[in-house]
């Protein structure tokens, strides 16, 4: 970036030396053009007797001459920065929309509009995920938070049953569940959100965290009577231990809630010369294309996860945790047969055994 910089300032300086160098040479040639007719024209004779003035003459035409040929460049290349400085200013009053011409005469100056552009076209995408953003998260607090007022109402009536209270307690203490998951689902992505790398890696036996994973959901896919179908070669892995086991359980938890009672659950490590996969693949109800390549999207429910418990995070904090760890996270899917994550992780050069 650095060495791009210079090489722009290098190219303006070049621009405006041999800008300021013709004008100097026009001015002159005008000058003297000027001077040579009047003289052919013997019109200064009449400063013989004044030679103060004679000297004061040519003076005088490159000043005239230098201010008018300096107006009409100033045109050209002053007007557009003042546009855009113009521009800049309804940037700061927050208006994202305006687009500038990036057609200019001046090639550097196109550069600069270029990235004006770039620059407000970024703020907006900014500015349009703050509001859905806030609107969303407004959403998703509401709906617990109107649970549990409206059942702490239903708790204060005097004609409320034993039966019916238990109930009341359940569901505000399920709603209560909820807001706490958001709130630290919000607080682990914002955290990771502002990590470029993941911290405190180190090595470790891969394939014994993804059985722990499994067997931690145990009761889960138990109660799915689920077959699992798993191929986990030993492998070493360098990364954040916590970090990486809870991509594995929000992958095989999704696999075991939105699989067919009775279905199958696979997971497997393929190694390779540069890179690891595990896949995790089900025979469940499947994602729409539509809903696809949006799943990974902060609060994003596909039409058969609205029905189950969740907030739309898990799936954008687990895509942050492979990024962190220079990975990917790629989804299949089909409708009613099942879904397939393939997450790709870089190898280090510890081998495995």
């Amino acid at each position: 970036m650095k060495s791009i910089q210079q090489w722009i300032h290098s190219k303006l300086w070049i621009y405006f030396s041999l800008i300021f160098f013709a004008i100097g040479l026009l001015i002159a040639t005008i000058a003297i053009t000027i001077l040579g007719v009047l003289e052919y024209h013997n019109l200064l004779a009449t400063f013989n007797h004044y030679p103060f003035l004679r000297w004061l003459l040519p003076i005088i035409i490159c000043f005239i001459i230098g201010v008018i040929t300096a107006s009409l460049v100033s045109l050209v290349i002053l007007k557009p920065i003042s546009q855009l400085k113009q521009q800049m200013q309804q940037v700061i009053q927050s208006d994202f929309s305006i687009q500038v011409d990036e057609n200019q005469p001046i090639q550097e100056v196109a550069e600069l509009y270029h990235a004006f552009n770039l620059m407000v076209k970024e703020l907006n995408g900014i500015e349009r995920f703050q509001a859905d953003f806030t609107s969303t998260i407004s959403h998703e607090f509401k709906t617990p938070l109107s649970n549990i007022q409206g059942y702490a109402q239903l708790l204060q009536s005097p004609k409320i049953t034993p039966d019916e209270m238990s109930q009341y307690l359940h569901k505000i203490q399920h709603a209560t569940e909820q807001l706490t998951t958001l709130v630290n689902h919000i607080l682990e992505l914002t955290r990771l959100e502002n990590q470029s790398i993941a911290f405190n890696q180190s090595h470790f036996r891969l394939d014994e965290q993804i059985r722990e994973s499994i067997l931690s959901l145990q009761p889960q896919w138990e109660k799915q009577n689920l077959q699992l179908k798993l191929d986990l070669p030993t492998t070493y892995v360098l990364g954040n231990e916590l970090l990486l086991y809870q991509v594995w359980t929000n992958l095989i938890q999704n696999a075991i809630q939105y699989n067919w009672k009775g279905g199958t659950l696979s997971v497997q490590i393929n190694q390779y010369a540069k890179h690891i996969q595990v896949i995790i693949c089900d025979t469940g109800v499947g994602i729409a294309p539509k809903d696809l390549r949006h799943i990974t999207e902060r609060f994003y429910q596909s039409d058969t996860s609205r029905h189950t418990k969740g907030n739309g995070l898990g799936l954008a904090i687990t895509q942050k945790i492979v990024k962190l760890h220079q990975g990917s996270i790629h989804f299949t899917s089909q409708l009613h047969q099942g879904t397939q994550v393939i997450v790709t992780l870089p190898t280090d050069d510890i081998s495995s055994s």
